[in-house]
């Protein structure tokens, strides 16, 4: 009976395990099937999801190229008007210098021999008419030098010179122009000759724009003071002056092309504002630095300019 029992027992087992493995294969099928499913799907919806990406970041590339695009055609009309504008510029400077120049001979001549029966007004208005002849050959030179600037034909011409020489030529000039104002212009020297590596004629330019400034815009009876000395291999040059001074803000401003600080503004205006800028591009030239410094309106300015004085042993 026990043998009976155990046979039928075992036959069970024996029938049992391929049905428990069969139903284990089935259900794993299934759950693999059921898997694979949600992969595909997924898959399909990820491929989905790039697909539209794409299409979005195709649109994307289109619409950069063609801003690029618009932007490149932007930059060359501007290119192409600045280029005009340098020409224009050039072109009236060198047109209107001519007659100018011509004007200014005749009222010279004039003034020397004298007009039979003319009297002080005729003698002040051609005084009048030789000054304005001045002033607008200066707006030319700046006109034309910002046109060369532009250009890059704005070239230096470096030789060795005294620069003790150079502040007595400058300082006479602006001397004569000082006294009509009745401003004291100082000037201290240095007890060595200092020669240089620059363009002389430059350099006055840039000493000759910082004085004129200064006796422009100083109050009769002012004080202007013109000092140079030699520090570490540079020579550094200042001019102070008791004038309106600057503010904070616009002496940030000063020596960009067509600027006029507001403290200008009550002045007469005698020119386009290139000036500074002009004689920023100079020092720029030499491996200098030109900056300028004030307490306030009403406090005066102090500009200084510094330039190595052999130019090859800086750079900046």
């Amino acid at each position: 009976m026990k043998s009976l029992l155990a046979h039928h027992v075992l036959y069970y087992i024996v029938l049992a395990v391929p049905l428990v493995l069969l139903t284990y294969w089935i259900t794993r099928r299934f759950s693999l099937h059921k898997m694979k499913r949600v992969v595909m799907k997924a898959e399909h919806n990820y491929q989905q999801q790039i697909a539209a990406l794409q299409v979005q970041l195709s649109g994307k590339v289109n619409m950069l190229e063609s801003m690029v695009e618009k932007l490149q055609l932007s930059n060359q009309e501007l290119n192409r008007l600045n280029e005009i504008r340098s020409k224009f510029m050039s072109i009236v400077a060198h047109d209107l210098r001519q007659p100018l120049t011509s004007i200014q001979g005749f009222t010279s001549v004039l003034m020397m021999d004298g007009v039979q029966g003319s009297g002080n007004e005729d003698q002040l208005a051609l005084n009048n008419i030789l000054k304005a002849t001045d002033n607008m050959n200066q707006l030319m030179a700046d006109l034309m030098d910002i046109s060369m600037i532009e250009s890059g034909k704005f070239k230096m011409d470096f030789k060795h010179f005294t620069f003790n020489q150079l502040i007595n030529d400058v300082y006479a000039l602006q001397q004569v122009n000082a006294q009509k104002k009745g401003l004291f212009l100082v000037r201290y020297e240095y007890p060595h000759d200092v020669t240089v590596y620059a363009d002389r004629f430059r350099i006055s330019q840039v000493l000759n724009n910082l004085l004129g400034n200064a006796i422009k815009f100083s109050p009769q009876g002012g004080r202007i003071e013109l000092r140079y000395f030699l520090q570490d291999g540079w020579l550094v040059c200042y001019i102070a002056d008791e004038g309106p001074g600057i503010s904070y803000a616009e002496q940030n401003k000063i020596f960009q092309k067509f600027h006029q600080a507001d403290t200008e503004r009550s002045a007469k205006k005698q020119g386009w504002g290139l000036g500074l800028s002009i004689a920023q591009e100079i020092i720029n030239a030499h491996n200098g630095e030109i900056g300028v410094q004030s307490a306030g309106l009403g406090q005066g300015a102090l500009l200084w300019f510094r330039i190595p004085v052999d130019p090859s042993a800086f750079e900046i």
